[in-house]
């Protein structure tokens, strides 16, 4: 079982690293890795004794909520029970396609099915047996809920396999191991220290302070609150904050840039940078609460508008998060042509404008 265990070992590298990198200022992201040895059950008729060892490393990528896709690199040995023989040997990769039952940022435990296919190269004995063919693969896991502040989980996995090397065998294994999200920002900061004592020496003792050089000021994102004092980073621009950074109620932007083609709810590339700036704010200000209102020109049919404008709002919702939003931070809601901005509408420019995108803050 030796290249078995070489190539856990390999894999446990790479899952160190990936943890280094996955530190407590990571966050949920797209991309993730898993890690995940087991045993495996190989038919005994290819000459083995029904048993071995196996291990995988999966780079995956969430498209949605619940669609998935995984590269999964697999070695597997199996005991042939020869004294003083040879154990057999498989090496390869499956391209596999998931679903989750439900939103694994959201779930204690989060069940999928997955299926997919690849080829393997099989070192069987004696050598004249050595071959590559193609595989296919179903299987059911559960992943839980993030166990750390860095977003680590736990994973399992059941597959059946089929290698139709020699006209095809059976094969199926139970894996197990950690799944650590690839997606990084900073935003669990600690504001633990109060404003330096040189502020209360400039209010007190201004001759003495103006031999000091003042220090530039970094203003991230730009709410007019140093950073060193920003209790609520990526504020979006636009919206007006309290002493310590943090969005007041009741208030309300427009998205500018985040607009529509007639009759459509997709997002322009353009709308997706801006959404993206946008997704920092609900990754670094946990407890915020919104409201995503999407609006139409005035041309058409009043219940028309009212589904173009809730599909409008519900496309900006799934697109936030997906880039790190947590659900029950935003609602998405549809006004259709009952809030025109400009009315009467006199240009395209004017329709253009209407079909809009507001954020209102309902809670900071």
């Amino acid at each position: 079982m030796t290249r078995a265990w070489q190539a856990f070992g390999l894999i446990a590298c790479g899952c160190v690293t990936a943890f280094a990198a996955a530190d407590d200022t990571s966050t949920l992201g797209p991309e993730y890795f898993s890690a995940l040895p087991g045993i495996s059950f190989p038919s005994k008729a290819i000459g083995t004794t029904g048993r071995g060892a196996t291990v995988s490393g999966i780079f995956g990528h969430e498209f949605s909520p619940h669609f998935l896709a995984e590269l999964n690199v697999q070695s597997s040995t199996f005991e042939t029970g020869a004294h003083g023989g040879t154990d057999f040997y498989q090496n390869g990769a499956t391209l596999d396609v998931a679903w989750q039952l439900r939103d694994r940022r959201e779930s204690l435990f989060t069940p999928f099915v997955l299926a997919g296919m690849g080829a393997v190269y099989d070192d069987y004995y004696p050598e004249s047996r050595d071959g590559v063919a193609p595989v296919v693969d179903a299987g059911l896991g559960v992943v839980t809920a993030p166990l750390l502040r860095n977003g680590i989980r736990l994973r399992l996995d059941a597959r059946y396999v089929r290698d139709m090397h020699e006209g095809g065998h059976p094969e199926r294994r139970l894996i197990a191991g950690i799944d650590i999200p690839l997606g990084r920002v900073e935003h669990h900061i600690e504001f633990l220290k109060s404003p330096p004592e040189i502020i209360r020496e400039v209010i007190h003792e201004p001759a003495a302070a103006a031999a000091i050089a003042p220090a530039p000021i970094r203003d991230s994102d730009g709410d007019g609150i140093a950073d060193e004092y920003d209790r609520c980073p990526d504020t979006p621009r636009g919206l007006r904050v309290d002493v310590n950074g943090c969005v007041v109620t009741p208030q309300s932007i427009d998205l500018e840039g985040v607009n529509f083609n007639f009759n459509d709810a997709h997002l322009t590339p353009q709308a997706e940078r801006i959404l993206d700036e946008v997704a920092k704010a609900y990754r670094g200000q946990l407890t915020m609460r919104t409201e995503i209102a999407g609006h139409t020109d005035s041309i058409g049919d009043v219940e028309v508008n009212l589904k173009l404008s809730q599909r409008r709002a519900e496309t900006v919702r799934e697109y936030l998060i997906l880039r790190g939003a947590r659900s029950e931070q935003i609602i998405a809601r549809g006004y259709g042509k009952s809030r025109l901005r400009i009315n009467p509408e006199r240009s395209e420019a004017d329709a253009e404008r209407n079909r809009r995108v507001e954020l209102s803050i309902l809670s900071p």
